[in-house]
């Protein structure tokens, strides 16, 4: 039989002479409209953008048999390849000549029916057999493509379908028996595992290297396991020893850019292969084979048992793309976000982990990157990020822990919480606002110092920094801070200056709730006086928004003194209380497990007791001043603003 390669078309199987079988123990075709269409809108988009680029389907996981190769995992796609090929009458695609006969390139294990119906729908007769899943299909197929292609022929189109449409083929050991494919098959299924973007990256960078492939496979394997760190504690391991690997391993880098020694001068191979570890159990090891795609077969309810508590900030395909952003030299200014492109790429299309591969694609062949370039930046950053940027351990007390950073004072906890605070402001398509900009200036402060010893004060400061170039002072005066334009930013902001400030701002009972306040992405901005007042407390008396002799109230409603920001499901408990059923679910809050959502919350509902139009307006100037005195600089920079905020209040 033909050796498996890397990557197939449907040419390249038809030019291969591959054929496939089904295995007894998958499950019937079961692709209804919703995946049809998303396949051929996909196809089509990319058909449109690049007729010249693959569009990648994924991998198909796959076994070797005497006559046939037995799809393991991928078969829904597949079948839906055959249904396209159908349609298109890709006869040579359909059916593999042999000596004898053609058979049919898709095949079925004791399910002769359906080997039947397909051959039917090839053929164009009638078959006594419906399979129905199959039959809707190919309606989908027919009726979309007319949708798409309106009046034309469509041909071109097919063309690219035949030529690009791109999947890959990952080989299992041959000695699995029957049992064993099936329990794989069971826990691919059960885990919802499906084709990383980026583990078809990884085939594509490991081409392209000229030397070390097998060393770099290995690197890039350890950087992909987002939920540990790269570098391992060993059993009864000191933790400054591990913190000096961190160090040998970093410096050599960044001073001779060779990634293997530095490795090998820390002692080991990314600890990939290290016995005395209980960490490593599931980690693979040697691959089988340089450019072949790994999958790993470990149960899946022991990953996710395991991976759950502890993981970076950023998934591997955005840590990607920031590593990417940084070999590139860019630096996105904020005046040029509207249009501006990364290097020529559009920012919503460079930064979107969809489009991965595809983006380095660009960045390899028109951009000129190289691959060791680039698995050098990737093996340093994730050095660094290990050690320097805190990781989220959602079972723990504090659940922003640094792992390796060694000061313990308040100024680092200061910077635990910002970089929370930036992480929970942030999407995938944002992160650029500053972690390429923190793992620059870290990487130099290593190789300037030669030391990983940071300030925390200092660090601090250069946070802050990278984030007010991208949320400057006048943004706070010049932007709409009200409910309909509000970034939600600017909540989180107040937050953490609120706790920074916590002893200023909260009684010494609530110290205890404020410290252990914790960042979370809740997005959901919850009215403190309702949008809708109900008749409870005078609410209707109160906030009476559409009182046209007053149109200043409507403007009172959705400013930023009248507005909290919390999750949807606590929003959907407050939704149109009044304030006094509010302020005692808060206190509840607040008294119970010492949870809050919201600082700013929290103080309304400490302070005051009512809530009015006169009540709306103090916390306007206070959150704003907040803002203001959140720019700063000084020691004594907040009890300036206590000794304003005293004045205003007796008057």
């Amino acid at each position: 039989m033909t050796n498996i390669k890397q990557a197939y078309t449907p040419r390249k199987i038809v030019d291969s002479g591959l054929f496939f079988s089904i295995p007894l123990y998958q499950r019937l075709f079961e692709w209804g409209e919703d995946q049809i269409i998303q396949l051929l809108d996909d196809l089509y988009s990319s058909y449109k953008r690049d007729k010249e680029s693959a569009y990648y389907i994924g991998m198909l996981t796959v076994k070797r048999t005497e006559s046939s190769i037995e799809l393991v995992d991928g078969q829904q796609r597949f079948t839906a390849m055959i249904l396209l090929g159908i349609h298109f009458k890709w006869n040579d695609f359909l059916y593999v000549s042999t000596e004898h006969d053609n058979i049919l390139r898709l095949q079925f294990t004791a399910r002769e029916e359906d080997k039947k119906y397909l051959e039917a729908k090839i053929k164009g007769t009638k078959c006594s057999f419906l399979n129905e899943k199959m039959e809707n299909g190919l309606n989908y197929i027919s009726k979309h493509l007319k949708k798409i292609l309106q009046n034309n022929s469509g041909k071109d189109f097919e063309n690219y379908i035949f030529e690009k449409l791109t999947f890959f083929l990952s080989e299992l050991p041959g000695n699995y028996s029957p049992m064993e494919l099936n329990t794989y098959f069971e826990r691919m299924n059960t885990s919802g595992k499906s084709l990383e973007n980026y583990e078809i990256l990884k085939v594509d960078i490991i081409r392209r290297l000229r030397t070390d492939k097998e060393k770099y496979t290995l690197l890039w394997n350890a950087c992909s396991i987002m939920e540990k760190m790269i570098l391992r504690k060993h059993n009864n391991e000191q933790l400054d020893s591990l913190r000096n690997r961190y160090k040998n391993a970093m410096t050599e880098i960044i001073q001779n850019g060779n990634i293997d020694n530095a490795f090998e001068k820390c002692q080991t191979k990314f600890d990939i292969e290290e016995e005395d570890s209980d960490d490593n159990e599931d980690l693979e090891t040697i691959p089988k084979a340089i450019g072949e795609i790994e999958i790993n077969t470990e149960n899946p309810y022991k990953i996710v048992k395991r991976r759950t508590d502890e993981h970076a900030l950023l998934t591997f395909p955005e840590f990607l793309l920031q590593v990417l952003y940084i070999c590139l030299n860019s630096d996105i200014s904020k005046h040029e976000v509207g249009g501006m492109t990364v290097e020529g790429r559009l920012i919503t299309d460079f930064f979107d982990v969809r489009k991965l591969c595809d983006t380095f694609e660009w960045a390899f062949d028109k951009r000129g990157l190289e691959a060791e370039t680039f698995m050098r930046n990737l093996g340093l950053y994730r050095l660094i990020t290990d050690y320097f940027i805190i990781r989220m351990n959602d079972e723990d007390e504090e659940p922003y822990p640094f792992k390796l950073y060694k000061v313990e004072d308040k100024e680092k906890m200061k910077v635990r919480m910002y970089i929370a605070m930036l992480y929970s402001a942030s999407s995938p398509m944002t992160y650029y606002m500053w972690m390429p900009k923190l793992l620059t200036y870290l990487e130099c402060f290593v190789s300037t110092k030669n030391s990983l010893d940071i300030d925390a004060a200092e660090y601090l400061a250069k946070l802050k920094e990278i984030d007010n170039e991208w949320h400057p002072e006048r943004d706070v005066v010049d932007k709409n801070l009200t409910y309909v334009a509000i970034d939600r930013y600017w909540f989180w902001r107040i937050d953490y200056y609120l706790w920074e400030q916590r002893e200023l701002f909260f009684k010494k009972e609530l110290l205890n709730v404020v410290e252990k306040y914790v960042f979370r992405r809740n997005r959901s901005i919850e009215h403190i006086a309702p949008q809708h007042p109900k008749d409870e407390f005078g609410d209707k008396d109160r906030f009476y928004w559409d009182d046209e002799s007053r149109p200043e109230i409507a403007v009172k409603r959705d400013c930023l003194g009248n507005m909290v920001m919390i999750s949807s499901g606590q929003n959907s408990t407050l939704t149109n209380s009044c304030f006094e059923v509010k302020r005692a679910v808060m206190q509840r809050y607040a008294s119970g497990n010492g949870a809050v959502e919201s600082l700013k919350m929290l103080y309304v509902y400490s302070k005051y007791k009512s809530w009015s139009l006169d009540n709306i307006d103090e916390h306007q100037r206070f959150s704003m001043n907040v803002l203001k005195y959140s720019y700063e600089k000084g020691s004594d920079k907040w009890n300036d603003f206590i000794t304003e905020l005293s004045k205003t209040s007796a008057q």
